[in-house]
């Protein structure tokens, strides 16, 4: 009874759901660890995707015999480089459609209230809903009730935004040392090596393996699905441009964004572009769909598998479990996330039971000869 399987896998769980119950007691002992990775979580995650962007670079100039640190200065200046070209050629447009949008809104405004109007005044809406069961005051009471408590809001707003003005700037002074670390280091080797070294000697080799395959395959997403949500981002600015609609690019930049986030992120990304079409006229709308239905056929049918690979690829089902637990548990950041992880800890299951497999052959079983 005290050697059998069921009993020490029993007491393995009793141990864990103890050790669980434990650290909920002494939770107060965790509260700097868990203040320290929030705070530097972000700027890991933004320097971790940033490492998986230059690193191909820098593996290519130091195997052209550049030493390491000058490879990653050269390309620390690339990206300042590209962040000041994309500054002064898109920038002047981005300025121009968002002074065009500020002007239009008061105008947009107006255009909805007189649609509102014109509906209350309509026969249908009057026999639909019996204007006179309205109370009028009680509704601008409620309005005013409304501004003055967001009015109230704004001291604990601006102290708000202070703190998160200056977390950013944190992280932004923060992710450049981060990723030359990494760089210098190679990031994954590193990760890999120091894994390895706290591993028992028998599981070297498989955690070894399972450590490479995880390397390439987050490095695989990370680099596919910015080259996927550029091509997304650009397809969608070509056709918005030819179709005429405004704030073309804003539009497109929005969807480029929105693009990161697995499954859902087309139709947030759409919805922006489907509404000043609909504001322009039916017809321009009509002509937003056609074009985002085009874009996201070219990006599911051609580019992503050409780009992403067929390992990265899941199921449609899988993706939407993913995102609805992953947004209950994390939030946006954990939709984000999801694909990623959970490609992780699939590659970490496969190794284990690739580990356990041979362990559960019979014992008197004489071993096959290939010979």
């Amino acid at each position: 009874m005290w050697d059998s399987k069921l009993f020490k896998t029993g007491v393995g769980i009793l141990l864990l759901f103890l050790i669980i119950y434990m650290g909920t007691q002494i939770s107060f002992i965790f509260r700097p660890i868990v203040v320290a990775f929030e705070a530097l979580f972000i700027s890991f995650l933004v320097s971790g995707v940033l490492y998986y962007f230059t690193i191909p670079f820098v593996d290519w100039m130091h195997g052209h015999k550049v030493p390491r640190p000058l490879a990653i200065l050269v390309v620390f200046m690339l990206i300042i480089g590209l962040l000041v070209l994309l500054f002064f050629t898109i920038g002047p447009i981005l300025q121009a459609e968002f002074t065009r949008l500020a002007v239009s809104i008061p105008a947009g405004i107006r255009e909805i209230q007189q649609i509102i109007r014109e509906l209350e005044e309509s026969v249908i809406f009057n026999a639909l809903l019996d204007l006179e069961a309205l109370d009028i005051d009680e509704i601008i009471d409620n309005l005013a009730g409304f501004v003055s408590r967001a009015i109230s809001q704004v001291a604990v707003s601006v102290a708000t935004l202070v703190d998160v003005l200056t977390g950013l700037f944190m992280t932004i002074i923060i992710i450049p040392f981060l990723l030359y670390y990494m760089l210098k280091e190679k990031g994954g080797d590193f990760i890999s090596n120091l894994v390895e070294r706290l591993s028992p000697e028998e599981y070297k080799d498989n955690v070894h393996r399972a450590l490479s395959e995880m390397n390439k395959l987050l490095g695989t997403y990370v680099q596919g699905l910015a080259v996927v949500c550029l091509f997304v981002g650009i397809l969608a600015y070509i056709g918005f441009s030819i179709i005429g609609l405004d704030y073309a690019l804003i539009l497109a930049m929005f969807i480029l964004i929105t693009n990161i986030i697995p499954f859902l992120g087309p139709f947030i990304g759409s919805i922006p572009a489907v509404v000043v079409g609909l504001l322009d006229s039916p017809f321009t709308m009509l002509l937003v769909i056609i074009v985002i239905v085009i874009v996201q056929q070219l990006e599911s049918l051609v580019i992503s598998p050409q780009v992403m690979g067929r390992r990265m690829a899941l199921s449609p089902l899988t993706i939407i479990l993913l995102v609805l637990v992953a947004g209950r548990l994390g939030g946006l950041l954990g939709i984000i996330l999801a694909i990623p992880t959970f490609t992780v800890l699939k590659i970490i299951v496969s190794h284990i039971f690739e580990y356990i497999k041979p362990l559960k052959k019979p014992t008197g079983q004489a071993p096959t000869n290939r010979s």
